[in-house]
């Protein structure tokens, strides 16, 4: 217990920092420009990138934690991540030149996709510790990272413009990664003999976990493309500042499963079925607890809170604050059933749920949008996630009771 309170207290301050630091950049970006258009490029960067981020991290480092087994070793963690990240930024690239984007829009795409490949370069170390429940590197990582890239991003926004601090977060990032992360996980990874057919295997296993995250960001990632493609950058700049704060509920509650990989997989490998159903329980309702109180406080203090980050022009906007809390807690469940449906290699229910969700999403998105304005972003990915979320809790459920021997030495403690 001593082991996880210490390895969560430094992850969380390690994520909730670096997460911070990104939301204070979503702010810097409004206040440091003449109207909403830099916060709209950011916005469609940030979101364009999401898709090829995951590309670059092929949802590798939940598989990683939970490798009970061993079947690969830390030196074939490490060379498949660097393929996935160079893929990303090569049809990254390639994306952007296909779609009648901006040049400017191109050039700031590209660069914010080189600093994301990093983060996922980055990430596959963080497995690494945490597998050797080594945390507190994280920890320092992310704190280190995301002050520096913060007051890199401030600095040369306020000098220069947004291509420039967006290139110098970049730089900035791969020096912390090059001088700390690389050097103190050495000594912890087990390097071996690499082999293609394990890196060709580990990429065919992944495969599917990738695909599945890819699939629901869909729900996100696509409805926000579809204010940028229906009423504009400069809307698509004032939803994304709007919705920001937001992310609290979600930095929040990562902070908190990131552990999880780690209990989940010992849950299965002792055979402790009312210890796991127990964990998501108990991590569901902090997801309620966290999601129900921001929607209050937003209702209330909303308007109030808007002013103070962004000025009196947002104010008219803040009706999209709730809404966007309750996306936050529902993406936020989402993410748990993830890290559930991967410790018991359920890759199957788990793509079927989300696609479910993003089939939704796509049938519906142009409909809601077009009559109820910027909000009909919330309604389209709060019905969309919730059809998700439906699917993947029946699906555990039956899955966990009905899966033979997923649970060493409990064949027949069924949980109802």
């Amino acid at each position: 217990m001593e082991r996880l309170a210490k390895n969560t207290i430094w992850n969380s301050a390690g994520v909730l920092t670096y997460f911070a630091c990104q939301w204070i950049i979503t702010v810097i970006v409004v206040w440091l420009s003449e109207d909403f258009t830099n916060a709209g490029y950011l916005a469609l960067a940030m979101n364009i990138t999401n898709f090829f981020y995951t590309v670059a991290a092929y949802n590798i480092r939940v598989f990683q934690v939970s490798d009970i087994k061993e079947e690969y070793n830390d030196s074939e963690y490490v060379i498949t991540r660097i393929l996935t990240c160079v893929v990303s930024v090569l049809l990254c690239a390639a994306l952007v030149l296909i779609i009648d984007f901006t040049a400017t829009q191109r050039i700031i795409i590209i660069c914010y996709m080189i600093f994301r490949a990093n983060d996922a370069f980055i990430d596959v170390f963080h497995g690494i510790d945490q597998k050797n429940w080594r945390m507190d590197i994280i920890g320092v990582s992310l704190i280190s990272r995301g002050v520096l890239m913060l007051t890199a991003f401030i600095i040369l926004l306020w000098q220069f413009d947004l291509l420039p601090a967006i290139i110098g977060m970049a730089v900035i990032t791969i020096l912390v990664g090059l001088l700390y992360d690389i050097p103190k996980t050495k000594k912890l990874a087990i390097y071996a003999a690499i082999t293609g057919k394990n890196i060709l295997s580990l990429l065919k296993r992944c495969f599917p976990l990738m695909l599945v995250i890819l699939i629901s960001m869909v729900i996100v990632s696509f409805s926000r493309y579809s204010i940028e493609r229906i009423y504009g950058t400069e809307d698509l700049g004032i939803y994304a500042s709007v919705t920001a704060p937001t992310l609290i509920i979600q930095i929040a509650t990562a902070t908190l499963f990131a552990p999880l990989g780690n209990l989940f997989a010992e849950c299965l490998k002792e055979g402790k079925k009312s210890r796991f159903v127990k964990i998501m329980i108990g991590s569901s309702l902090i997801v309620v607890g966290f999601t129900l109180s921001f929607v209050i406080l937003s209702i209330f203090f909303g308007e109030w809170g808007l002013n103070i980050l962004y000025g009196a022009s947002i104010i008219p906007h803040a009706y999209l604050l709730p809404g966007a809390a309750v996306v936050a807690g529902l993406t936020a469940f989402v993410w748990l059933m993830n890290w559930a449906f991967t410790a018991t290699r359920d890759i199957k229910g788990l793509f079927i749920g989300n696609l479910i969700g993003a089939v939704v999403c796509v049938a519906t998105v142009d409909v809601l949008l077009i009559r109820n304005g910027l909000e009909g972003a919330n309604y389209v990915m709060i019905i969309s996630q919730s059809v998700t979320l439906l699917c993947l809790v029946i699906r555990l459920f039956w899955y966990i009771n009905n899966k033979e021997g997923l649970f060493a030495g409990s064949k027949s403690e069924i949980i109802a």
